[in-house]
């Protein structure tokens, strides 16, 4: 039923021909632009929700006189229940919908798996922004739907972007995500800060679907984007006949394949993921476990929580920056990213012991650091995964790898909640 009323994200109930006459005109701003927003409202809820997990964990909205519950028995002040506790809920299901999607989820038509992440979007800003603070289990199941939406749109997004051309899709949907991260944090942070609610600010989110359903629509179809990366091969046409046979003789031939033969795309992956994996696990590690124990007293920020919101702010920034930053930096090298990742776990950590920073903005540094590490691995392993990696099975591939940031983060929610 619900299906039925959203039909218009089928563009085939659309009449397409003004839109063609566009697309014609402005295909690869139409392709960048679309997929740079795509990727801002996928992540968007999700950064939210790691944005406002000291609240979250807080009574502040509750209207119970009583204080927030924190440890004020050292100079950490904490909450209770980490803030880790917000990650695991933001990922856990995201890993179980990776696990499983690229499986069978080439059996669903992308405009209804969009559905699927437009509704479960707006459902978690409604559970989040509505919910008694009292109401724990209800706040995470909100929680939970932003991590289901994320990832199932991550992989609907990401397959979806190898039928595009690869320096229009790809760049666009990391910028976009980093964007997502900026403006999420420094959003959340600012409109907390002027005095609104962090449950008025979420529900304010809202808007967020529906720029997501108009930038799907505003996509082009596959079909025009294949004619276009085909005529735009013109002045090469061995290469357009290699891509063309290939699409021919290939499509669909790992979808349709065995379990068996789909897990020996996994190897050639590994190289890929295994850097995703690490440098995830060490920058949520030290954002989610390691980012309440920065506490200045003396800073110029006094309240701890404001602290908390403008560390997410200074690492979102770094992140849009660097998943910015594909069209003119290309590293291959993909260990140095985690090398560079575990090493900043232990400058934060002889800090949290010994107590030797003399300002916050110390911390600021190598927290925007710490984030161009992380979104540089994120954008050059998938550039290289859409260059490596053969047509025929990219989009499977795309997808399986998009798990490995998952694990990494996961893990570090896991031993940031002990």
């Amino acid at each position: 039923m619900i299906l039925r009323k959203i039909k218009f994200l089928n563009k085939n109930n659309i009449n397409m021909n003004r839109l063609e006459h566009y697309w014609g005109k402005y295909y690869p701003q139409f392709v960048v632009t679309s997929y740079w927003l795509l990727g801002l409202t996928n992540n968007f809820a999700y950064v939210i929700m790691l944005s406002a997990a000291h609240d979250i964990l807080s009574d502040q909205n509750s209207n119970s006189t009583d204080l927030p519950k924190h440890n004020s028995t050292n100079r950490f002040d904490c909450n209770e229940l980490s803030t880790g506790a917000i990650l695991l809920a933001d990922i856990l299901p995201g890993i179980a919908i990776k696990l499983v999607a690229p499986f069978f989820v080439h059996k669903i038509k992308y405009w209804k798996r969009v559905v699927v992440v437009i509704l479960t979007n707006s459902a978690s800003f409604l559970l989040v922004s509505l919910t008694p603070s009292n109401l724990k289990p209800l706040i995470f199941l909100g929680v939970m739907a932003a991590s289901f939406s994320s990832s199932f749109g991550e992989i609907t997004f990401l397959s979806l972007s190898t039928l595009y051309i690869r320096t229009l899709s790809i760049t666009g949907w990391a910028s976009g995500t980093g964007a997502a991260g900026l403006i999420g944090s420094f959003g959340y942070a600012a409109l907390t800060s002027l005095g609104l609610s962090p449950s008025s600010t979420i529900l304010l989110m809202l808007f967020i679907p529906v720029l997501m359903a108009l930038s799907y629509i505003a996509l082009p179809t596959v079909d025009f984007a294949r004619s276009r990366i085909y005529s735009e091969l013109d002045t090469d046409s061995e290469e357009r006949d290699k891509d063309q046979t290939e699409s021919e003789n290939n499509a669909g031939s790992i979808n349709n394949g065995s379990l068996k033969d789909k897990f020996k795309l996994l190897p050639p992956l590994l190289k890929f993921m295994i850097p995703l994996f690490l440098v995830y696990f060490a920058e949520y590690f030290i954002n989610q476990g390691l980012f309440e124990l920065l506490y200045f007293k003396n800073s110029f920020i006094k309240e701890h929580k404001l602290q908390y919101r403008w560390y997410n702010v200074m690492y979102q920034l770094a992140v849009f920056v660097s998943r910015s930053s594909i069209k003119w930096i290309k590293i291959k090298f993909l260990p140095i990213f985690p090398i560079l990742q575990i090493i900043n776990i232990f400058v934060f950590l002889s800090h949290i012991y010994l107590d030797y920073f003399p300002s916050i903005w110390i911390v600021f540094l190598l927290i925007f650091w710490e984030g161009l590490l992380g979104g540089g691995c994120y954008v050059n392993a998938f550039n290289q995964i859409s260059i490596e990696i053969p047509k025929n099975v990219r989009e499977f591939s795309i997808a399986v790898a998009s798990i490995a940031d998952s694990f990494g983060i996961a893990l570090a929610g896991f031993t940031g909640k002990t």
